[in-house]
C-alpha cells in the first residue's frame, strides 16, 4: 500500500515538472535557420524578403562594377529584391565555402537564404531577370 502511494507521489511529481518546463516553452521565439541558408549576420547585410543577389567580386575585376550597376537597377525594379555586393578577396572563407572561382560571381538566394541559381560572369539584363525567378514570390499574406 505504501509503495502504491509513494509511485502516485513520484508520478505527481514527475508530471509537474513536465507541466512547468512545457509551459516554459510555450511561446518562446526561437530563430530557425536553415541548413545551408546564407544569413544576414553571414553575408553583413539584410536579405531581401523575396530574393537577394549575392555579388563576389574583386579590385582587380573589370566586369564588376558594371555588374553591381545592373544588379542593383534589377533589384530595385523588384519588390523585396536586394543586392548586396562582396568582396572575395576579404571573405576567402565564404568564396572557398561557396565555391567561388571567378568574379563576378552572383548568388541569386531565396527568402530563406537558400541558393537557388548562380550566375558565374557578367550577366546580361535578361540573365538577371531569369536568374530571379528562381526565387519564388512570397505568400500574400491577409488577416
Amino acid at each position: 500500500m505504501i509503495l502504491r502511494l509513494i509511485a502516485i507521489a513520484v508520478l505527481l511529481g514527475a508530471s509537474a515538472l513536465f507541466y512547468y518546463w512545457w509551459q516554459g516553452r510555450q511561446g518562446t521565439v526561437r530563430r530557425v535557420e536553415r541548413p545551408g541558408a546564407l544569413t544576414p549576420a553571414v553575408l553583413g547585410s539584410p536579405r531581401g524578403g523575396r530574393a537577394t543577389f549575392v555579388q563576389f567580386s574583386t579590385p582587380m575585376c573589370a566586369k564588376c562594377p558594371g555588374t553591381a550597376v545592373l544588379l542593383k537597377r534589377v533589384a530595385a525594379e523588384q519588390p523585396h529584391v536586394t543586392h548586396v555586393e562582396i568582396d572575395a578577396a576579404e571573405r576567402l572563407d565564404l568564396a572557398r565555402e561557396l565555391n567561388i572561382m571567378r568574379t563576378p560571381t552572383t548568388l541569386i538566394l531565396n527568402s530563406d537564404g537558400i541558393v537557388v541559381a548562380r550566375m558565374d560572369g557578367a550577366p546580361t539584363e535578361a540573365q538577371a531577370r531569369e536568374a530571379l525567378e528562381a526565387a519564388p514570390l512570397p505568400p500574400e499574406y491577409a488577416i
